[in-house]
């Protein structure tokens, strides 16, 4: 169980991240017993990411609602967790492991701010926006969250800017397959 001293550290981390402080990694429980807790941040991203399937079905309705969801409730698990498992071995071949926690860790509570930082693009589809807005928005808010997992892959990991900047790479190509996967499967 989360403790509120554990998510009020998290939390506290998660706003360091946000100012792009490298002093916020030490905010995180940095063990194994802070990775799996790191993980109530896809529990507490649940709702929003929810949220954001319920406007995305209604944008662009699927042909088996039921499906649709099953597929991206699933891929949505198998993001959580195919990423951290890569990079156990990436981590790895880097000469990172020991900091594999530091930065998997950061990782997984910045999912939440990623999460809910779709959420005003989803209004403006939700509300009919001008097409050019949405995607400015898009642009906008994709450009600032890969900038952000630029930051935490580089400080969390110590690694050179050119190896934090292909870990981004490798995390953005693998949710584009999961998602590819999942909406394939939809039909």
């Amino acid at each position: 169980m989360l403790s509120r001293a554990e998510l009020a550290s998290a939390v506290t981390g998660i706003r360091g991240l946000a100012a792009m402080r490298a002093d916020a990694f030490r905010h995180f429980d940095a063990t194994l017993h802070g990775f799996w807790t790191s993980y109530w941040a896809a529990a507490l991203a649940l709702p929003v990411w929810a949220l954001l399937q319920t406007v995305q079905m209604a944008a662009t309705p699927p042909t088996d609602p039921l499906r649709y969801a099953t597929l991206q409730t699933i891929a949505y698990a198998a993001s959580w967790l195919a990423y951290p498992l890569l990079m156990v071995r990436i981590s790895s071949f880097l000469g990172r492991w020991p900091l594999y926690f530091t930065y998997m860790v950061a990782y997984n509570w910045f999912q939440l701010v990623q999460t809910i930082a779709w959420l005003p693009l989803m209004a403006l589809v939700a509300g009919g926006a001008d097409r050019d807005l949405v995607v400015l928005v898009w642009l906008i808010t994709h450009g600032l969250l890969l900038t952000y997992s630029w930051f935490i892959a580089r400080r969390g990991l110590a690694v050179e800017a050119g190896t934090a900047a292909a870990l981004v790479i490798i995390d953005f190509l693998l949710t584009l397959l999961i998602d590819g996967f999942a909406e394939g499967m939809a039909g």
